[in-house]
């Protein structure tokens, strides 16, 4: 039987909280038994390593932004190595709440990813620079009545991976930016077989329109189950809407203030391009 593997990415910034959060949380919530964890690094510190103990670090030139790059050399690594199924998971800002591997079993012919929950402008902010302009104007056009997928959370069976990672390393002309491979993973995987993943599995604080709630730092959906993956996405420190954020019963409180003005912000950029796309 097969193994399958989890990939993440990460360096000496975020090094601690994947050691002692994201790592923390994937031991003490998910059976990793058929389970190779991966560490994509890029610049972790020797006590962080230390503390990674019982899984694969692969030491990684770190000549581009890590979004980007991560994408050659999860691909370099499955060249080499055998693997029934891939998740490929972001790990400064995911913890774990319960079992995953339900996931890795089904439509395992599919890529599978969430879909955010407002339409978002990935392509109208990084098309023009990182992309020849045959392939922007193509992703300008294709994304504008779409919502997009979130790439911090993908599972597909590993040939298919190796693909998409292919598409997005020879597709992306500037990979010093941030965010170009949002695009060119969106567009192969939806042009390819794909199945949409509930949001339990990549639930994305700044994004959702579900309601939840935190009860002694652990996340729970409106009928009080866990929710097995969650996000908290922001680009800059002060844009993620948890505070504390991590694995514990003293960790995550929302910031209530900026979770709503947020939510306004993205409620008003999803209607204007609802009602673009109506026209």
């Amino acid at each position: 039987m097969l193994k399958n593997i989890i990939f993440t990415a990460c360096d000496a910034k975020y090094g601690d909280f994947l050691a002692d959060h994201w790592l923390k949380s994937l031991r003490e919530n998910v059976d990793c038994s058929n389970i190779d964890i991966v560490i994509l690094d890029y610049g972790l510190n020797e006590k962080q390593k230390e503390r990674l103990n019982g899984v694969k670090i692969v030491k990684c030139e770190r000549d581009g932004h890590v979004v980007n790059i991560r994408y050659r050399d999860m691909k370099k690594y499955l060249e080499n190595h055998t693997y029934d199924q891939v998740l490929s998971i972001d790990g400064g800002d995911i913890i774990f709440q319960s079992d995953i591997n339900n996931e890795f079993e089904r439509h395992k012919n599919k890529f599978r990813a969430v879909f955010e929950d407002f339409y978002l402008p990935f392509a109208e902010f990084f098309s023009s620079d990182c992309f020849s302009k045959t392939d922007a104007k193509k992703f300008r056009e294709f994304f504008k009545d779409k919502k997009t997928l979130n790439g911090g959370v993908v599972f597909a069976p590993a040939n298919k991976f190796v693909e998409l990672c292919d598409y997005v390393v020879t597709t992306i002309q500037n990979m010093s930016r941030y965010g170009p491979d949002q695009i060119a993973m969106n567009y192969f995987m939806l042009n390819h077989d794909f199945k949409a993943l509930d949001s339990d599995y990549n639930f994305a604080i700044h994004t959702t329109r579900r309601k939840f709630k935190i009860r002694n730092g652990i996340f729970y959906d409106k009928n009080d189950h866990k929710i097995p993956i969650v996000h908290n996405i922001g680009y800059f420190s002060w844009y993620r809407p948890i505070r504390n954020f991590g694995y514990g019963h003293d960790r995550n409180q929302l910031k209530i203030p900026l979770f709503y003005l947020t939510r306004m912000l993205y409620l008003m950029m999803h209607v204007i391009k609802s009602h673009k796309k109506s026209k």
